[in-house]
């Protein structure tokens, strides 16, 4: 019974070991184990027991009888103790005979899930989409299968999760459920990737095919695009037709790089799969067709020539608009210059037509400019085009005009620069001459003092007489300043001024004459009062002298002494008409 027992925890620890068997292992196992227990809880074996240790002690004293006694309640306690654990044991036996039962339903279901694992992950490599397209007939026919088992793995797995909420369930239960859940699922995925792979490669295949050829075209339409590209002189056509170039460039570099960029991306596509071998010959091909987007470069190029020459022609006509637009202000203004001359200043007249002629200038070096870029930019030479034409006869026009208008207001500006210097001349003199007149205005509007003896007559006459010789001076003065004005060219205002200063200076000059002549006859009639009045003084002396009374005539003193009354008269008239 001991030994029974040995043998029976022994099966009991195989069981309950972490080991994991397989099903016919198990099976054994478990066998065993209900064969060893089948007894267990027999009360006959006991009471055989007892029997045969009372026939086998009877012969024996009490203290032998006492330990086999007790060696015996010991076995049978040791047996009531393996009870609950074979209870249990049997227990857990029938637990992981279902879990072994349960990994043996899901094998062939894993290996059906490793089969389609393998043939979704292992290596292709399709040449050409005939490949490509069985392939995907093979993969399409696994995804089938799968869908098939799906409804039986889902049973699987519901029941293997029943199974997992036993609390004593074996560890190997749950990595089982894991395997077919999890494996499931990846299986799934792995496929169905593998499927989008090989469509995503047929496309690919399809595409790179399609792409090879659209490009080929499309390289031939950019060629004759660029052969079409005229230059186009007249600026509202020009700029038409430029907008016409740059879409169909930019409809060409949109599609040749679009369908570039779609064949690198077949290729990327495809060198997932395909061949070695496969993979250089479709490099060699795209290398070729790289090297012909240079057909692009060429085209842009192209069109950008276009583009600086319409740039051009816009600022070239722009320019010439600019200054056609100015000629008339500018004439405008040389018109202004000459008909408000006479209001003007010489100074301002010098002034106003050099600005124009630094303005003319000006324009001048921008039609130097022009006509270098229109030696550039337009053809030359016979058999020139119309519209190219057109800009050359209006820069010829243009270049004309202002070259005659350079010259009348270089004309115009010499005769100004001469009335400058008379313009000074004449306001030199007016100059010497207003401060003159405004003295000798005042001098003869004082008068003269009146003299009380022939003196100072005489120093009056003086006076009277070099006041005159002034004014002739002076008036001088004021026809040379009169002349200087004349050789200007407009002299209206100063002719006013002289004009002016002129009946000023000959109101004063009636004066001047007046005194001349009054102090003339005032010093003649002074001094033949004064020689009179000495004649009689002498022949009255000369009379009381040794001569005798005689002598003396009564008369003639009469007569003397009259004619010295009317000359004194004749002097005091003169003094008060001064």
């Amino acid at each position: 019974m001991a030994e029974w027992m040995e043998n029976v925890e022994k099966a009991i620890a195989r069981i309950m070991a972490d080991k994991v068997y397989t099903s016919a292992e198990f099976k054994r196992e478990r066998d065993t184990f209900n064969s060893l227990c089948k007894d267990l809880e027999r009360t006959e074996v006991k009471k055989w027991l007892a029997q045969i240790l009372e026939i086998l002690m009877a012969e024996r004293n009490k203290d032998q009888q006492k330990t086999e006694g007790d060696k015996l309640d010991a076995l049978i306690q040791k047996h009531e103790e393996l009870i609950p654990s074979v209870q249990k044991t049997a227990v857990m036996v029938d637990l992981y005979w279902k879990c072994y039962a349960y990994g043996d339903e899901l094998k062939p279901h894993v290996e059906f899930l490793d089969g389609i694992m393998l043939s979704s992950t292992r290596d292709i490599a399709p040449s050409c989409v005939e490949n490509v397209d069985e392939l995907i007939e093979r993969q399409e026919k696994s995804l089938s299968q799968l869908d098939a088992k799906r409804t039986v793995v889902v049973d699987l797995i519901g029941k293997g999760k029943v199974i997992l909420e036993h609390p004593d369930k074996p560890k190997f239960l749950e990595a089982n459920v894991k395997r077919i859940e999890e494996g499931w699922g990846d299986t799934k995925q792995k496929a169905q990737d593998r499927l989008q792979l090989l469509n995503e490669t047929k496309d690919a295949f399809i595409g790179y095919a399609e792409n090879s050829e659209t490009i080929v075209t499309e390289f031939e339409v950019a060629e004759e695009e660029i052969k079409k590209v005229k230059k186009i002189f007249n600026l509202e056509s020009g700029n038409v037709d430029l907008k016409k170039r740059q879409d169909l460039f930019a409809k060409s570099n949109t599609t040749v790089t679009g369908l570039f960029s779609s064949i690198n991306a077949n290729m990327t596509c495809m060198s997932i799969t395909i061949p070695e071998d496969k993979k250089k010959i479709l490099a060699k091909e795209i290398k070729a067709v790289e090297e012909k987007l240079e057909v692009l470069g060429r085209f842009k190029s192209t069109v950008t020539k276009i583009e600086e020459l319409v740039a051009a022609l816009t600022a070239f006509d722009s320019s010439l608009k600019v200054i056609d637009g100015w000629m008339g202000a500018a004439t405008a203004e040389l018109k202004d210059i000459k008909e408000a001359s006479g209001g003007m200043l010489p100074e301002d007249r010098v002034a106003r037509t050099m600005d124009l002629q630094e303005d003319i200038a000006a324009k001048l070096e921008i039609i130097k400019t022009c006509a270098a870029t229109e030696a550039a930019l337009l053809p030359q030479g016979d058999n020139v085009p119309a519209d190219a034409q057109v800009f050359k006869d209006e820069l010829a026009r243009i270049t004309k005009y202002v070259i005659d208008l350079q010259n009348n207001t270089k004309i115009e500006c010499d005769k100004y620069s001469n009335d400058v210097k008379f313009w000074a001349e004449f306001r030199t003199g007016i100059k010497e001459f207003s401060p003159w007149m405004a003295g000798a205005e005042k001098a003869a509007g004082e008068g003269l003092a009146k003299p009380a003896d022939l003196a100072e007559v005489k120093t009056l006459n003086d006076k009277v007489n070099a006041f005159d010789k002034t004014c002739v001076n002076y008036l001088k003065v004021l026809t040379a300043a009169q002349a200087a004005a004349q050789k200007m060219t407009t002299h209206t205002e100063a002719d006013a001024e002289v004009a002016a200063l002129k009946a000023r200076f000959d109101a004063v000059k009636a004066v001047a004459d007046s005194w001349v002549k009054k102090c003339d006859v005032l010093v003649k009639e002074w001094v033949l009062l004064d020689n009179t009045v000495t004649e009689l003084n002498s022949w009255v002396a000369k009379d009381k002298s040794s001569e005798g009374e005689n002598q003396f005539s009564l008369e003639k003193m009469e007569s003397t002494l009259g004619e010295l009354k009317n000359i004194f008269k004749q002097k005091e008239k003169l003094v008060e008409g001064l």
